[in-house]
């Protein structure tokens, strides 16, 4: 008899993309509570995070949460974490001009380098504690609208909306899980695999660059 578990467990990956110092380690740190560290050196390579989460009375969810780094010279070794993500938060800083026009950018490095048709993204300004900022809550938002793009402001230095900005994509996944009748319990996401696919690329790349 096919239909929907008794109870479901979903598995799912998400990265977090945008240029360095927008602030998405920050983001992270804030969702897995532990903080605000001030001046928090940027993220090289990339790092990951794992939670569980309740989804309602009959469902939990375990989240890869992949950190990458937002340096150009390092955008080769980000490309290898696209593979089978579900959702992706893409942040840039309200206060900055040029993370704001990389989004192009980083919006091809996604069309180029994802699977999934159906991949759920939100588009982040984060730092909106900040007493100046330079891009507007409406140009974001045309932005986003324009890209079919969930949207939404943070500050991970205050806690503002961050959880908000990660059960928007984490629900999106999942309705869209829902709606096609994928459950995946089996699929295996964990990070040792994409460390280990990707560990001689990142060595050879280090290479590459050490020299600039």
């Amino acid at each position: 008899m096919s239909g929907r578990p008794s109870h479901v467990f979903y598995k799912f990956k998400i990265i977090l993309l945008g240029d360095s110092g927008v602030g998405k380690s920050s983001l992270l740190s804030r969702y897995m509570d532990e903080g605000f560290i001030m001046n928090k050196p940027c993220t090289i390579n990339a790092d990951f995070k794992i939670k569980n989460i309740k989804v309602d009375q009959t469902s939990t969810a375990q989240i890869t949460i992949w950190d990458t780094c937002g340096q150009e010279r390092y955008r080769a070794i980000t490309r290898q974490y696209f593979k089978d993500a579900h959702g992706i938060i893409l942040v840039y800083d309200v206060a900055d001009k040029r993370s704001f026009s990389d989004l192009d950018i980083w919006i091809e490095e996604i069309k180029k380098n994802t699977i999934k048709k159906d991949l759920s993204i939100i588009l982040v300004g984060n730092k909106i504690d900040l007493k100046f900022r330079y891009i507007t809550s409406e140009e974001a938002k045309n932005f986003a609208d324009n890209n079919n793009l969930m949207y939404c402001e943070t500050s991970s230095k205050e806690g503002l909306n961050v959880e908000q900005a990660f059960e928007m994509v984490t629900k999106d996944i999942i309705t869209k899980q829902n709606n096609n009748n994928i459950f995946n319990d089996n699929e295996d996401l964990s990070p040792s695999n994409n460390i280990k696919n990707i560990k001689g690329k990142e060595k050879r790349r280090e290479k590459e660059i050490s020299c600039c």
